[in-house]
Parts: structure tokens; C-alpha cells; sequence
């Protein structure tokens, strides 16, 4: 249990020594006394009887009894019972003079406390020549910590061989070269090979894995180098050649931050894998089983006997199998519905029948049953037994019931609306109309039905375009808002109408076909049409008022030349440049004038917007360098089609970057863009960089006859802003004087055309 060492001591003849031969125990020096009891290291003496006779305070420390108590006691008294024996013998080895005069050991002594204390222990025998033994000296360090961390470690080191050596599964280790370091003991006898062919007859984990395995288990070797730990499958071969499955572990060995090898643990599954396989095998032959079993399954006897059910039984029916063995199967069908089954002699007499029934369920509702039943005859011709497969119908059943109620209430809702109702196909052909339908549009349904849409005239030509992008939205199963539109009545009449449509499903969840609400909105577009007459009423004296003030202008200024003519002054061409330039100006605001008020019906058709303004911007380019102006396009990259007249929208482009351009009589730079945010419209923006336009100024902006210019009439903003509204656009007018004037244009953007189908 102790570790001895023996010293020869080479300071036995010393100071101290000499007084003890000199003088008895109870004379010391005092300097030796004091240098005693002051010592930093743990001393104490004590008799060749173990009695102790003198302990420093280093010494009470480690014991935790002051010295006052252990004056006189034996040493026995704090030296753990477990090693006094050891004690014992190393005291009596020193005083048979075995070893030397010195030793040094390890021992456990007992606290004050009740804990154990570890110590290093250095006895020293001090003699005298004529008295003989006189007592011991000993050196007490408290090794405590290292020796419970000692213990520690090895206790971990003794839990971790034992997991090592105990554990079922096969564990190693790797070097980098992937060479067989250390294996446990089930490692060894797998692949039959001992601790010492390691080290004579290096080990491969390439030479332990099947061929077929070998590049997997390299990669995952190399990974878990890499620090990345691996989980996978592989196929080792034992000592006899066979095959074994192992779920393999691979755990990077980290070593001052460097992987310095590869743990690996190994399980074999080959078992649990054959079982796995074995399993999977049940389970598809019983999956094939259920699914072809889901129904009821039943034989009977000829006579209608129940000799075997399925145990379907149980979930459709609620019933046990036994509960049906030997007894008629028509007890548990509804007897309103035996009536359809018919009779027993014409039942047997054929060899398949299809019957739908009610068969009671063990809670005593009645469940809907699809029956498909064969007659088995015998060699003879005779039936012998009836072989029958039962459906459980209940949710058809409850889904037809919805259908029709829904189909009676659509039925409902169309006939006795007081709108006009048309339904299509998935072709585009009429499904049916409703009376209000037939008395708006004046065509029957019988003339119509199974026509497609454009097979007779309901639909102006200018309004396809608009159709075919409906299509496209009810095709996607999105539905159509309240919109005003035209259509034909059957004599060629047109008729102002407010239009709704939505897509129509099937009980699959397709898209079956669609509905169109058509609503008579010729009377309200009459009565908004007098109410727009006499707004144009009241605006007529601030019309006629503006007019005057523009026209006097000129007329002024030609009669007066006129009259300078007559009065014979010679510079008749100057006069005649002046006047004509006067009457032009007239003719201007007349023109502009009454494109505000009578403007053109407008021709929408698909342009490329981009195209519109890059057209435009040739067409004024030349101005632009003449005026000193740069005219500047950023537009985005793709195709954007939109539904305009043409002639319209060039007009306003081109009065909004004349406008810009004369904004700059010094010249600069005009920046046209075009985006296209993902909100289906489009964004056109007209940048000059002029001197700007007041905010008082720029409230008035679109009042008749208001403009900032000094020849202008204001009636081409009035014209372009009312041409926009018609294309469902917005302007919006954004200025700062002394930087420049922005006029931003929205437009709705023109979806791609589809097919004419839904």
C-alpha cells in the first residue's frame, strides 16, 4: 500500500542532533524552538513508542487538533485505522536499522473534521551512539489535491478501459494513415486479430470492408478527418470471410485544436437488417391485402347464407365477422330497397348484378352500400354461391345530395334574377341564359345553346381584346369586378352594360366553366350622359369668357394692322407676317378647344409603350437640339403592352416633352423613364430641368385656359389629363422651382392573350 524509498541520511550529525544526544527532549535551544514552530513545512516528534511528544502549527493545520492535543497521544490517534498497520511496520524497519535512517511514504490521516487527509511523509530516526534510539522526526506535505485528482484520472481511465473492453459494440481507433491503433475486445474477435498484430502486422480499415463499400467508407474516413463527424452504413468482413452490416460512427480525435486520428464505433446490424428487410416484406403484402380490402368481402351459400365477411365489416358497419356467419345477408338490407333486388329465382338466374342499398349499421342508422355481386355455378350450372363486395357509398351519396341542392339553388338564383345570366363552357360554348337574358339581348336559348361566344354577335369587335383577357383571369379561377362595357342586342342594338363574371367548378375542384352577370346600364349612362350636358352648361360662361379673353387678343391686334395697312404705310409684309401669326393663334386655341370639348371616339388596340415613346422621342429630337435640349431615355428591359389609341397617347407624350423642352430656353437635359413595378401597371416619368413651378401655381394647373407659359392656352394639359383618365391612368405633377418639373403617367398594363378556351 506505501510506496517506500530509502535515503542514506547525510545530515544526521547536525546542530539539532547533537543538542538532543547533549540534553534531554525538555531542553532545546530556544532558537530551535522557535525555528520549530514556525516552519513552513508540517513537522512533528514523536518516541520509539509513537507517542507524540511535539507538533509545529504547519503540522495542526493539516490535522485540524491544536497542539496542546496531541501532546502525548499516539500516533495512532490521526493515522487512518486502514494504513496503521503500514505505519507500524515502516517504524519498526527504522528502528531495526532496515533501509537507513530515513524513509519517505504516503499515508492518510484523519481530520479533526472527520475528512481523510492524504500525506507525503519523510520519517527521519534521530539516534545516539550511547542511549541508543531516541525518537523520530517527521516531514508531513498535504497531497490531498493530487492525490484525489490522481484518483480521478484514474478512475475515468478505469471506467473508460472497462467501457472499452465491456462494450458490445466493435470500437477503435485510427491514426491519419487510417491504420488500426486500438480496438476493444469485440473488435478483436470479429475480424480475429489481438492487440499485438497492431503493432507486428499493421491493420487497415481497407482491408476489413468489402469491396463494394470501400470508396463510402474512404469519404467517410477523409470527412471525419476533415472534423466532421460521420454516421453511415457499411459491409465489413469478419475473420471466417462473411459478411456483417455495421452502423458505423466516425468521431474526429481533436488534439490541441489538430485531428490527430478517428474514433470509430461499430454496431452489427446485420440482423436487425435482415429482420428489417424481412418486415418490409410483410408490410408490402399486407399493405397490398389492406388496400384491396378496404371493402365489405362476402360469401354465401346459394340460399343466401352468410358463410365468410371480411373484416371490413367491422369498420364500415360496426359489426363483428361472427356476428354474420350463418345468417341471411338480406337482414340487413333496408326492406324498401329488397324491392329493387328482386326476387330470388331471376337474381340467381343471371351472373352479375350491381345494386345500390341501405344496409343497417350496428347503431342502427343506415349506411349506403354500392354492392357488385357474381353467381359461382358449379360443373352443372347450378349457383352454389354468391360472392359479393360491398362499398361503403355514404359520402358519394351525401355529395350528390349537396350537388343537386347546389344545382337547384344555382338554377334558382339564375332563373329568377332580375339580370341577365349567361353560362360557358370550359370552350367558350353557351351553357344556358335566364329569361332576363333572353328579354335584354332578345336571343332565345334554344337559338344559342352549345354556340361558341363568338359565333354570334353579342360581343363588339373593339371589345374582343377585353374578352380574351377575361378568359385568361377565369381560366386562372379568378373573378371578374363590376365593370362597365358594351354588348350587342340581337338586332344590333348596343348596350351600355355593368359586367361580372366568376369561374365555375366541378365537384373535383376544376374548372368547369364560368357565369356572366350582365347588368342594363343604358339608362344610368343616359342619365350620367344629361347630366354631363348640363355640367358643360354651367361651364360654358367660364368657357365663353376665356374664349373672348384669348381671341380678343389677336383680332385686336390684326385690326389694328389692318388699319395701319389702309392708311398707305409701307410695311405691309411686316403687317401681314404679324396678322397671319394672330390668325394661327386663333385657329390654335379653337382647335384645342374643341378636341376638349368634342373629343374623338378612341381606337384601343395593343401597343408596345416603349415603342410609343422612343417614336416620339425621334419625332422631337430635332427641336430638342435646336433649343439646346438633350433628350434622355432610361427605359426597362422588357416588353410592356398596354390597350390605347395610339394617336392619342403619342399626342400627350408629345405635349408633355414640348412642354418640357420649352421649359428650358437655355437648354438642358429632358429624362424620360419608363418602369414597370410588379403591381400590373406602368409608370412613365418626364423630368426637365427647368426652372420649376410654384406651389400656388401649381394647384391651378388643368383649369381652363391657366398655363405657365407665355403663349400657352392651358387647354393641352386639360386635353392630355382627360386622355390619360380615358386609358384608366393617373397623372400626377411633381415640381421645386429652380430644379425642375416631373409629370409622372400610370397606366394599366395589357395582360398576354391566351387561347380562347377556358
Amino acid at each position: 500500500m506505501f510506496a517506500q524509498r530509502t535515503f542514506v541520511s547525510t545530515d544526521k550529525v547536525s546542530e539539532g542532533v547533537a543538542m538532543f544526544k547533549e540534553y534531554s527532549l525538555y531542553s532545546i535551544d530556544k532558537l530551535f524552538h522557535l525555528a520549530f514552530e514556525q516552519a513552513p513545512i508540517a513537522m512533528a516528534l514523536f518516541g520509539t513508542d509513537s507517542k507524540l511528544y511535539h507538533v509545529n502549527g504547519s503540522f495542526c493545520e493539516i490535522v485540524g487538533f491544536s497542539s496542546e492535543q496531541l501532546s502525548g497521544q499516539p500516533l495512532g490517534l490521526i493515522v487512518h485505522p486502514d494504513d496503521a498497520p503500514a505505519m507500524e511496520r515502516l517504524i519498526a524497519a527504522l528502528l531495526r536499522g532496515r533501509g537507513g535512517e530515513s524513509c519517505e511514504s504516503e499515508s492518510r490521516f484523519v481530520h479533526s473534521g472527520g475528512h481523510t487527509v492524504w500525506a507525503k511523509l519523510r520519517l527521519c530516526l534521530i539516534r545516539d551512539e550511547q542511549a541508543g534510539s531516541l525518537f523520530f522526526i517527521a516531514q508531513v506535505t498535504d497531497i490531498t489535491k493530487s492525490k484525489e485528482a490522481q484518483q480521478e484520472l484514474e478512475l475515468g481511465r478505469l471506467r473508460y478501459q472497462s467501457l472499452l473492453d465491456h462494450h458490445p459494440d466493435l470500437i477503435f481507433s485510427l491514426d491519419l494513415d487510417g491504420y488500426v491503433v486500438l480496438a476493444n475486445e469485440a473488435f478483436q474477435e470479429a475480424f480475429g486479430v489481438k492487440p499485438a498484430d497492431f503493432k507486428t502486422r499493421p491493420l487497415h480499415f481497407k482491408t476489413l470492408t468489402a469491396p463494394d463499400y470501400l470508396a463510402d467508407t474512404e469519404y467517410r474516413f477523409q470527412e471525419a478527418l476533415k472534423g466532421t463527424p460521420q454516421r453511415y452504413e457499411a459491409v465489413g468482413i469478419d475473420a471466417g470471410g462473411n459478411r456483417i452490416v455495421f452502423d458505423v460512427t466516425n468521431i474526429p480525435i481533436v488534439m490541441d485544436g489538430q485531428v490527430v486520428g478517428v474514433h470509430g464505433m461499430s454496431r452489427n446490424v446485420t440482423k436487425q437488417k435482415e429482420l428489417w428487410h424481412k418486415q418490409q416484406e410483410s408490410e408490402h403484402k399486407y399493405r397490398l391485402i389492406s388496400e384491396n380490402c378496404l371493402d365489405i368481402i362476402a360469401c354465401c351459400s346459394a340460399d343466401g347464407l352468410c358463410e365468410y365477411v371480411s373484416p371490413s365489416l367491422e369498420r364500415i358497419l360496426d359489426y363483428n365477422p361472427a356476428q354474420w356467419l350463418g345468417k341471411p345477408v338480406h337482414a340487413w338490407i333496408h326492406p324498401h330497397d329488397m324491392e329493387g333486388i328482386g326476387q330470388v329465382g331471376p337474381f340467381l338466374s343471371r351472373d352479375t348484378h350491381t345494386f345500390e342499398f341501405r344496409a343497417l349499421h350496428r347503431s342502427g342508422s343506415y349506411v349506403w352500400i354500392e354492392s357488385a355481386v357474381r353467381i359461382i355455378r358449379s360443373e352443372t350450372g347450378q349457383p352454389y354461391k354468391i360472392l359479393s363486395v360491398w362499398r361503403d357509398i355514404s359520402d358519394r351519396k351525401r355529395t350528390e345530395k349537396k350537388l343537386r341542392a347546389a344545382k337547384e339553388r344555382l338554377e334558382s338564383f339564375m332563373y329568377h334574377n332580375v339580370d341577365p345570366i349567361v353560362m360557358f363552357d370550359t370552350e367558350t360554348r353557351v351553357l344556358q341564359v335566364n329569361e332576363a337574358y333572353e328579354r335584354t339581348f332578345g336571343w332565345k336559348e334554344k337559338e344559342i345553346a352549345g354556340l361558341h361566344l363568338y359565333d354570334y354577335r353579342f360581343v363588339p369587335e373593339e371589345q374582343l381584346p377585353e374578352v380574351e383577357r377575361n378568359l385568361i383571369k377565369l381560366r386562372a379561377g379568378v373573378s371578374i369586378p363590376s365593370y362597365e362595357t358594351v354588348r350587342m342586342h340581337k338586332d344590333g342594338t348596343r348596350l351600355n352594360i355593368i359586367l361580372t363574371a366568376f369561374p365555375l367548378w366541378d365537384e373535383s375542384g376544376n374548372i368547369a366553366g364560368c357565369s356572366i352577370m350582365l347588368r342594363d346600364n343604358t339608362e344610368r349612362k343616359q342619365a350620367e350622359e344629361h347630366m354631363m350636358n348640363r355640367e358643360k352648361l354651367s361651364i360654358a360662361g367660364q368657357l365663353a369668357a376665356g374664349i373672348a379673353h384669348e381671341i380678343r387678343n389677336p383680332i385686336t391686334a390684326i385690326k389694328g394692322f389692318i388699319q395701319l395697312m389702309n392708311s398707305g404705310v409701307k410695311e405691309k409684309k411686316l403687317y401681314f407676317d404679324i396678322i397671319s401669326s394672330e390668325v394661327e393663334r386663333i385657329e390654335s386655341i379653337l382647335s384645342e378647344l374643341l378636341l376638349l370639348a368634342k373629343p374623338q371616339n378612341a381606337v384601343f388596340s395593343r401597343h408596345d409603350i416603349a415603342l410609343l415613346l422612343e417614336q416620339v422621342v425621334t419625332l422631337l429630337d430635332s427641336q430638342a437640339i435646336m433649343s439646346n435640349v438633350m433628350i434622355v431615355t432610361d427605359f426597362d428591359p422588357c416588353s410592356v403592352v398596354v390597350s390605347c389609341d395610339e394617336n392619342q397617347l403619342k399626342q400627350v407624350w408629345i405635349n408633355f416633352i414640348k412642354n418640357a423642352i420649352e421649359a428650358m430656353p437655355g437648354g438642358g437635359k429632358v429624362a424620360v423613364k419608363l418602369r414597370k413595378p410588379d403591381n400590373g401597371r406602368i409608370v412613365i416619368c418626364i423630368t426637365d430641368e427647368g426652372c420649376g413651378i410654384p406651389q400656388t401655381l401649381l394647384d391651378k394647373l388643368g383649369q381652363p385656359f391657366y398655363t405657365t407659359k407665355e403663349k400657352g392656352t392651358g387647354l393641352g394639359f386639360m386635353v392630355s389629363r382627360r386622355i390619360i383618365e380615358n386609358h384608366k391612368g393617373t397623372l400626377e405633377v411633381r415640381s421645386q422651382v429652380g430644379l425642375g418639373t416631373t409629370i409622372e403617367v400610370n397606366l394599366p398594363v395589357e395582360p398576354s392573350l391566351g387561347s380562347g378556351h377556358l
